[in-house]
C-alpha cells in the first residue's frame, strides 16, 4: 500500500511556504505522492448539488475559499522534491484546452523525471462550466475525447485527430513526455460513468471519500462494467482520497463534520488495511488541519502509521 498526501492548495491560510513545507515533508518522511485539487470559480448562488454530500467537505466550495491552480502548484513542487510522485486530484478535464494540457502535462513529466500522474474528472458544477463558456451537458463527451486526444499527442509523430471538440492534422507536440506513452491517467468519479471511463480510458481509478465498507460495491460494479467494456479491472490502479485527523487534534479539525481516518494509530492502520484487502493500492490522505499544522501531523503519521503498513 502506498500513502499519498494532499497539498494545502485549498484553504484560507495557504501560500508558497505552506505548500512547499508539506511537499518537502512528504518527500522526506517516506510518503509516496503529493496531490493538488482543482476548481476555477466558486459561485455565490449554486443550484448544482455537491456529489460528495456524505463526506462533510462541501465547505470547501464556499466563495472566499482559495484554490491554487494544481498544475502551477505541482510545478513549484517539482524543484523541491526528489522522490514523491506529483498528481492532480483531480483536474476537471473539460475546463482545459486539451492540446495545451498535453504540452503542460508533458513538461511536468519531463521536469519531474517521470513522477507526474494526471488525475482527471468530468466535473459537476454547472455554474463553473457556464462561467467558462462550456455546456455542462457535454462534460462527459468532452472528457472522453480529451483523454483520447492527450494520448494521441503523446504517442504519435505526426499526430492527427478528428474529434467533435478538437482536431489536429499532422502536428507534433512541442514537448515530448519522458514517460513512454505519456503520464499515467487516473480517472476520478464514484459513479458508474466514472468507473466506466476509468475502465475504458484510464490507467487508474481515483475515488473520493469512498470508505472500506463501500469497496465491495465498487469492486462489484467494476467487475460488471469491465465485462461490458472488455477490460479486466485488475489492470487498474485503485486509489481513494480520505480525510485524516491525528488523535488528540479533533478540536483543531479544519472540517470537523468530515468522516475521518482517526481515533488512534491502530485504528488508522486497521482501516487502511481494509482498503488493501479490497485491492486499493493508494490512499491519499487529506490532513484536516490548518496548513501550518500539517507537516507536524505528517511526522506523526510517518512515525506511528507508515511502519505498520504493508509496503
Amino acid at each position: 500500500m502506498r500513502i499519498g498526501v494532499s497539498l494545502p492548495n485549498v484553504g484560507l491560510d495557504h501560500g508558497k511556504e505552506m505548500v512547499l513545507s508539506v511537499a518537502e515533508a512528504a518527500d522526506r518522511l517516506g510518503f509516496d505522492s503529493v496531490w493538488a485539487a482543482h476548481h476555477v470559480t466558486l459561485p455565490y448562488e449554486r443550484t448544482s448539488q455537491y456529489p460528495y454530500q456524505h463526506s462533510g467537505t462541501e465547505v470547501a466550495m464556499s466563495p472566499g475559499m482559495q484554490w491554487l491552480d494544481p498544475l502551477v502548484t505541482l510545478s513549484m513542487c517539482v524543484g523541491t522534491t526528489d522522490r514523491v510522485r506529483l498528481g492532480t486530484s483531480v483536474l476537471v478535464l473539460p475546463y482545459r484546452n486539451p492540446v495545451n494540457l498535453a504540452a503542460e502535462a508533458a513538461a511536468l513529466d519531463v521536469l519531474s523525471d517521470g513522477r507526474f500522474v494526471l488525475g482527471v474528472g468530468a466535473g459537476w458544477m454547472k455554474e463553473e462550466f457556464r462561467a467558462l463558456g462550456i455546456d455542462p451537458a457535454e462534460r462527459g463527451a468532452r472528457t472522453d475525447e480529451h483523454i483520447a486526444l492527450l494520448r494521441t499527442l503523446w504517442t504519435q509523430d505526426p499526430a492527427s485527430f478528428d474529434g467533435r471538440f478538437a482536431s489536429c492534422d499532422g502536428i507534433v507536440l512541442a514537448t515530448t513526455p519522458r514517460t513512454e506513452g505519456g503520464p499515467p491517467i487516473w480517472v476520478g468519479g464514484n459513479t458508474d460513468p466514472g468507473l466506466r471511463r476509468a475502465l475504458r480510458l484510464g490507467d487508474g481509478w481515483h475515488g473520493f471519500e469512498v470508505y472500506p465498507d463501500q469497496m465491495p460495491d465498487v469492486n462489484e460494479r467494476l467487475a460488471r462494467i469491465g465485462d461490458e467494456v472488455g477490460r479486466d479491472p485488475a489492470e487498474l490502479d485503485l486509489s481513494v482520497v480520505r480525510g485524516l485527523i491525528p488523535p488528540g487534534r479533533e478540536e483543531e479539525s479544519f472540517i470537523p463534520e468530515r468522516r475521518m481516518l482517526g481515533g488512534s494509530a491502530a485504528a488508522i492502520v486497521e482501516e487502511l488495511g481494509s482498503y488493501a484487502e479490497h485491492g486499493v493500492e493508494d490512499v491519499v490522505i487529506q490532513v484536516s488541519l490548518l496548513a501550518p499544522l500539517v507537516p507536524e501531523a505528517l511526522e506523526w503519521v510517518a512515525a506511528e502509521v507508515l511502519p505498520q503498513l504493508p509496503r
